[in-house]
């Protein structure tokens, strides 16, 4: 290899990471790496981080998606809830064994890779569509590819 190769993999290998963390904000609210396991059913779970950097409270209060009929929101024992409440600078964690965001009625199962809107909407800041990933979760290993 010579000296410019070397010199270049270390600046491809930020720009890959920063593809897979991505973020997203609507004024004072913080959206961190949405994202979601893979499916075998009609149903799935979304995970990510919620932060609120303003000074007033906010809620999350609602979502859709094209890819299935309901977004809902439950709490860590599967228990509905009506909204997630963001109060300022307290983040609130939506991850496996936790809160998360329940699809149900998916037009077909979600499989490692696979990317989907989410529109969120927030009380005060109003809506804001992300880009949900799917991959595998943290105690998952990533499958090996075939060559």
């Amino acid at each position: 290899m010579n000296r410019r190769s070397l010199l270049l993999v270390p600046l491809m290998l930020v720009v890959a990471r920063r593809a897979f963390a991505h973020s997203f904000a609507l004024g004072a609210i913080e959206i961190g790496h949405p994202w979601a396991k893979p499916s075998a059913t009609e149903a799935a779970a979304i995970f990510m981080a919620l932060g609120n950097t303003g000074d007033k409270p906010d809620r999350l209060i609602g979502g859709t998606t094209p890819i299935a009929a309901q977004v809902l929101f439950r709490d860590r024992g599967g228990e509905p809830l009506a909204y997630y409440d963001l109060r300022p600078k307290r983040p609130v964690a939506l991850r496996p064994g936790g809160r998360y965001i329940a699809l149900h009625g998916l037009q077909r199962p979600l499989a490692i890779d696979d990317r989907f809107p989410l529109t969120l909407r927030f009380a005060e800041a109003g809506a804001i569509t992300v880009m949900v990933l799917v991959e595998p979760g943290p105690e998952e290993p990533t499958p090996p590819t075939m060559r």
